[in-house]
């Protein structure tokens, strides 16, 4: 086999080869949001990238505060770590959140440290997919009336340092599905919502840690 024709069948046999194209959808106070359609899927997946004025390791303390997601994350009524491996590089994550217009939906998610950093270059990388505990499993957490679970729930968040360190360029990338009986249009409606509220939210968090260190001093 020759390597052009080689070439072919690996981009061929690549899922992201065929991939459809991000396509921008809003932008806002410095944040861009995009969103593309998923093969087999009726959700869009929507991405958020921007410039928060910190350091990285600010931003990653804001988005791995997990505990106080009920004071920090927009809906969010209920934010459990349900258990942590190897450290806390692998961490079981329960959230409910209460949504307008719809019933409360909650998650389950195992949560991955992925992050390529050493001496303040590379990034910093935390993902996560829906985790499926069954009953027995310490990490499963029982159904509760009236709220859905949702079915999908993927996504990153990656921290990459700029202007000497002194800030972060943040991209946040999410494929969720809110499940029951919400007609897809509108879940896309409120992804395309949710993305840039939460994007701000942490930028919110990082800027109000930062006012409080400053007061200390």
């Amino acid at each position: 086999m020759t390597a052009p024709v080689a070439i072919f069948f690996v981009l061929a046999a690549d899922p992201a080869a065929k991939a459809p194209p991000w396509e921008e959808a809003a932008k806002d106070n410095g944040i861009t949001i995009y969103s593309r359609e998923v093969p087999g899927s009726e959700v869009r997946e929507m991405k958020a990238i921007g410039l928060v004025d910190a350091k990285p390791h600010e931003v990653w303390r804001a988005l791995r505060d997990y505990p106080n997601y009920t004071k920090t994350m927009p809906y969010t009524v209920d934010a459990k770590v349900m258990g942590q491996e190897d450290g806390d590089k692998v961490i079981y994550f329960y959230s409910r959140l209460d949504l307008p217009l719809v019933d409360n939906r909650d998650y389950l998610i195992k949560i991955l440290d992925e992050s390529d950093w050493k001496d303040g270059a590379g990034y910093l990388k935390v993902s996560w997919a829906a985790f499926d505990a069954k009953k027995g499993d310490p990490h499963y957490v029982e159904p509760k009336e009236g709220v859905v679970r949702t079915p999908v729930n993927d996504g990153y968040w990656k921290l990459e340092p700029r202007e000497n360190g002194n800030k972060t360029w943040v991209t946040y990338y999410v494929h969720s599905d809110p499940g029951g009986s919400v007609p897809k249009w509108i879940a896309n409606k409120a992804n395309s919502t949710a993305v840039p509220n939460v994007f701000t939210a942490i930028r919110k968090v990082v800027a109000d840690e930062r006012a409080k260190a400053g007061a200390k001093k």
